[in-house]
Parts: C-alpha cells; sequence; structure tokens
C-alpha cells in the first residue's frame, strides 16, 4: 500500500506544478460512504479516484502482456492525468484548495494490494475487474455532484467527467467480464 501512496504523490506531484496549490489532505478513512457534496470533500475524493486509475495503469503498462489491457492502462493514463489537470484547474478558479496528494481510503489501498499481489492472467483480471469499479464509483461521484455540488465551477467540471467516466465505464464494459 505504502508503493501506491508514493506512485501516486509522484502523479500529485507532476500534477500540481505550484507548491502554493499544496495543501494538507483530509483522510478520507473515516468519511460517511455517502458522495461528498462540500466541495473540498469532492476534489480529494475525484484527485483520490484519478491518482488511482493512473497509478494501478501504469502498474499494468509495466506487468501485463496482453495488448487490450495495455491498450486500456495507457488511455487510462491519459484520461486519468487530463481530468487531475482539469480537476485542479477548477479548484483553483472555485477557490478550493486541491490536496497535495491523494488521501487514499482503505479501499483503494486494498485494492492497490490485490492488484500488486498478482501477476499473468490473475493480474490482468484483477486491473479489469478493478478499473470496471472505479469507473462505477467516478460516475456516480460526479454525477452525484453535477447534481448536488454547493460549488458551480465544480458542478460543471464534474458534468464534464461524468460524461468521460461513463464513456470509460462503457469501454472498459467492451473487455471480457473478469
Amino acid at each position: 500500500m505504502r508503493g501506491w501512496f508514493v506512485t501516486a504523490a509522484s502523479v500529485a506531484a507532476l500534477a500540481c506544478a505550484s507548491s502554493a496549490l499544496a495543501q494538507p489532505v483530509l483522510s478520507t478513512a473515516n468519511r460517511p460512504t455517502q458522495t461528498p457534496t462540500d466541495a473540498a470533500s469532492y476534489v480529494d475524493e475525484a484527485f483520490a479516484a484519478d491518482a488511482f486509475e493512473v497509478t494501478s495503469s501504469r502498474l499494468a503498462l509495466s506487468r501485463s502482456k496482453d495488448p487490450a489491457v495495455r491498450d486500456l492502462a495507457e488511455r487510462m493514463i491519459d484520461s486519468g492525468t487530463m481530468t487531475t489537470n482539469a480537476l485542479l484547474a477548477a479548484a483553483e478558479e472555485a477557490n478550493v484548495p486541491p490536496p497535495s496528494s491523494p488521501s487514499g481510503d482503505n479501499v483503494k489501498g486494498a485494492m492497490m494490494d490485490a492488484l500488486t499481489q498478482t501477476s499473468g492472467k490473475d493480474f490482468d483480471d484483477t486491473y479489469i475487474a478493478q478499473q470496471r469499479r472505479i469507473q462505477q464509483e467516478q460516475l456516480a461521484l460526479h454525477q452525484s455532484y453535477a447534481a448536488d455540488g454547493d460549488n458551480d465551477i465544480l458542478r460543471d467540471y464534474a458534468v464534464d467527467t461524468a460524461a468521460r467516466a461513463a464513456d470509460q465505464l462503457d469501454e472498459v464494459n467492451t473487455l471480457p467480464r473478469r
């Protein structure tokens, strides 16, 4: 799990060019499971989801030999990086401090642990199942914030990102069920 945080922090460092953007991160371990409607919690959760998507996909590129899995991983890295950059820009415009690193809830940490402990076909199966799950969670997060969020700028971001998450979920769902 520690490796996930280090890699995710590297993703965050690349995305956060300005040290002025870095703020302390609140842990999601004790948060309620309902989707946040406050801007700061939404930014934290969206950032952590993108970091998981990028970090797990980088691992897939290094471990998988399956061309379909590798293609998916490349697209997830590109998309997660793009949405992270857009999230950080929207948060800055909305005057909401972004997290300096992903908060890394227990579920995402356990998912990364499970992924790092597999190899071969088991790795591919686990990676695809996790991408399906994370895309479902991202879609729900962004749709919910778009409907009930407390910040107009971030709601606009959530609308755009929900559409992207829906497309990514459709893409993951074209791969065999694993």
